[in-house]
């Protein structure tokens, strides 16, 4: 514990926020504890604290999170040099088994939420089947493979600035394909709460596809174009959704929804920035992607910079010398 709180300029007493629903306060110290008992490294902690602050906003609505019968997890990407610096996986298997960093970091935050937060399963949280991102659900960028800006650097970040960047996902599906087979995903009642709480989605896409974007001239605003515009629920599959005949009906959807219906197809997210693209996967040439679909609201982006002792560099080095 004392060598995992060395890894950090926080003092151990202070406090990152209030975890909701249950207002524990969430210390350096306290999730220390459950950095350490997650499996976490002592470099992985500033990581698990960044993570920590980017709940405890309201923006991310943790109480919602903690007390939803849905299946929503923080989906959490780590951005910049930290990543590859605490063995954070970009690659081949970066959402499966068998990276300490990728597992450790995401169920830490995880055991934060149920011991500070108090979010334990049919006490205060009562998703129906839960999913594996549960568990933990963290990965970081393939930044070296991308044609693109890096997220951390889209979302306001200095280059050299390491980012913890955590959105809210309600399950992870994956998809072998390009643009096309994305957006037939998307346009899907997999979409629906995302529709309903005009939230934030996130889509993984392979360095190959990537990289095939990148040759056709499309940008990363013009990939999220092309996903929102062809990324359309049916309006009449759409009024025969569960959410729609038996839980909200029409009223109670948002004004863009019911415009778009109007005209005959909805798509995933209010506005193409409501999307979020980053490169992550093997360098093969297979279009292995991923679409996280989003739950609740208020809309969810929430960017914490990594903060690091000064001699994180020289403990770096003895760490590779050890």
């Amino acid at each position: 514990m004392e060598d995992a709180l060395s890894w950090t300029p926080d003092a151990p007493d202070e406090v990152l926020g209030e975890l909701d629903p249950l207002k524990g306060l969430a210390t350096v110290e306290k999730v220390a504890v459950n950095a350490v008992m997650a499996g976490c490294r002592p470099e992985h902690l500033p990581v698990v604290l960044a993570a920590v602050r980017a709940i405890a906003d309201p923006a991310f609505n943790l109480r919602g999170v903690q007390t939803t019968d849905e299946n929503v997890t923080p989906l959490i990407v780590v951005c910049g040099p930290v990543a590859g610096a605490t063995g954070m996986n970009a690659s081949f298997g970066a959402l499966g088994p068998g990276w300490q960093a990728n597992a450790a970091i995401g169920r830490a935050v995880r055991l934060v939420m149920n011991n500070i937060g108090g979010g334990w399963p049919a006490a205060v949280s009562f998703a129906g089947l839960g999913q594996p991102g549960r568990y933990t659900l963290c990965l970081a960028e393939r930044t070296e493979l991308s044609p693109w800006p890096p997220l951390h650097e889209e979302l306001g970040f200095e280059a050299a600035e390491s980012a913890v960047v955590v959105m809210r996902a309600e399950s992870v599906i994956n998809v072998t394909g390009g643009l096309d087979d994305l957006a037939s995903v998307m346009g899907s009642a997999a979409s629906g709460f995302t529709m309903l709480h005009g939230g934030v989605a996130a889509v993984a896409l392979a360095p190959f596809v990537a990289k095939e974007l990148a040759g056709e001239g499309l940008d990363k605003a013009g990939v999220k174009r092309r996903l929102w515009r062809d990324g359309r629920l049916p309006a009449d599959v759409w009024r025969r959704t569960w959410l729609h005949e038996r839980l909200i009906g029409a009223r109670q959807w948002p004004d863009w929804v019911r415009e778009a219906a109007r005209e005959g197809a909805i798509p995933a997210v209010a506005t193409p920035e409501d999307l979020v693209v980053l490169v992550a996967g093997g360098d093969v040439p297979i279009p292995q992607c991923a679409y996280f679909p989003s739950w609740g609201f208020p809309r969810c982006l929430v960017a914490r910079r990594i903060e690091l002792p000064p001699d994180w560099d020289t403990r770096l080095e003895r760490l590779a010398a050890a």
